[in-house]
C-alpha cells in the first residue's frame, strides 16, 4: 500500500462510522454495541470489525467496515414475521471503481441493499463509499462449517469482485449474548399450570427445563441430557446453537442451585 492509500484509510476513520474495533487478530469477548428488547425478539447490534480482503477481480478496496445486527425470537413468532438478520458494511474504493451490486454467499448470488446514500470524497483522488448490506441469519453463521465466513462482492459490470473474510468467532459471540438475553426474557407465566400459578414455582429452573424439554426434538433432548451429565456442575459451556429448546434448557440448568441440579439430572433418568 503507498503512502497516499495509508494516509486516505487513516483519514477515512475519522470521516466515516468510525475506525473498525475488531479485526481477524481479534479476542471477541465484547462484540455487542446494543441490545434492542421488543416485544417478541431481541436485537443485537455488534462493534464494527475490518473484514480481510482479497481482490479475485480487478483492483483492492481502499477500506471497508462491517457490523453485524440479528434479530432473535423470544417466544413462538414465526419466522417469516421476524425482521432479516443482516450484515452491514462499509465499502470504499477509488471513483473508477465500479460499484457493487451483488454478494456471493454460500454459493448463492444475492442483491445488496443499499442502506445509505452512496457518497464521494475527494483531495488529489476521489474515493466512493457504499453502505450495503445482505440478508445473513444466526443459523447460517452458527453452522458455518468453517473459522471464517467469506462471502465476496460483485460489481455490476463484472469488472470487480473482491472476497471479504470474518471471522466466525465473531457471530458466534454475538450469538451466545443473544442466548443469555432471550433466556432472561422468557415468560415463566408459560410453564405454570393447575394450581401452581405463583411466579416462584413457574421460575424454579425445573420448571423451565420441563417446559422447553417438552418444546424440544428428540435430537436437541439427547444433546441437552448429555451435556448436563457431563457439566453437573453447570460450569461448563453449552455448543453454540440456533435451537431455541436446547439454549433456554442449557441456560435454565446453569442457573439452577445444586441441589435443583441433581433434581433435574435424576428427572432426565426418567425421561428415557
Amino acid at each position: 500500500m503507498n503512502t497516499y492509500l495509508r494516509l486516505i484509510t487513516a483519514s477515512s476513520c475519522l470521516l466515516m462510522v468510525g475506525c473498525a474495533s475488531y479485526d481477524s487478530s481479534s479476542e471477541f469477548d465484547d462484540v455487542v454495541k446494543s441490545i434492542k428488547e421488543r416485544h417478541h425478539y431481541v436485537q443485537i447490534a455488534t462493534k464494527s470489525i475490518t473484514p480481510d480482503t482479497q481482490a479475485l477481480v480487478g483492483a483492492d478496496i481502499v477500506k471497508a467496515a462491517s457490523h453485524y445486527v440479528g434479530n432473535y425470537a423470544t417466544g413462538d413468532v414465526d419466522k417469516a414475521e421476524l425482521a432479516s438478520s443482516k450484515l452491514i458494511t462499509e465499502v470504499s474504493f477509488f471513483k473508477n471503481y465500479q460499484e457493487f451490486n451483488s454478494v456471493t454467499i454460500n454459493g448463492e448470488a444475492i442483491q445488496l441493499e443499499n442502506m445509505r446514500v452512496t457518497s464521494e470524497s475527494c483531495t488529489e483522488h476521489c474515493v466512493t463509499t457504499q453502505y450495503v448490506a445482505f440478508p445473513l441469519s444466526p443459523e447460517t453463521v452458527a453452522n458455518w462449517p468453517e473459522s471464517n465466513v467469506r462471502f465476496i462482492f460483485n460489481s455490476s459490470g463484472g469488472g470487480n469482485r473482491v472476497q471479504f473474510s470474518i471471522p466466525k468467532a465473531y457471530f458466534t459471540a454475538a450469538n451466545q449474548e443473544a442466548a443469555r438475553v432471550v433466556g432472561k426474557r422468557i415468560n415463566p407465566s408459560l410453564v405454570a399450570s393447575g394450581a401452581e400459578t405463583s411466579e416462584k414455582v413457574a421460575q424454579k429452573p425445573e420448571a423451565m427445563i420441563d417446559y422447553w424439554y417438552q418444546k424440544a426434538n428428540e435430537s436437541d433432548r439427547n444433546a441437552f441430557a448429555d451435556w448436563a451429565f457431563a457439566n453437573r456442575d453447570g460450569s461448563g459451556t453449552l455448543p453454540t446453537t440456533q435451537s431455541q429448546p436446547l439454549q433456554m434448557m442449557g441456560y435454565w440448568y446453569q442457573q439452577a442451585t445444586p441441589t435443583s441440579r441433581k433434581a433435574i439430572l435424576t428427572w432426565l433418568l426418567n425421561q428415557s
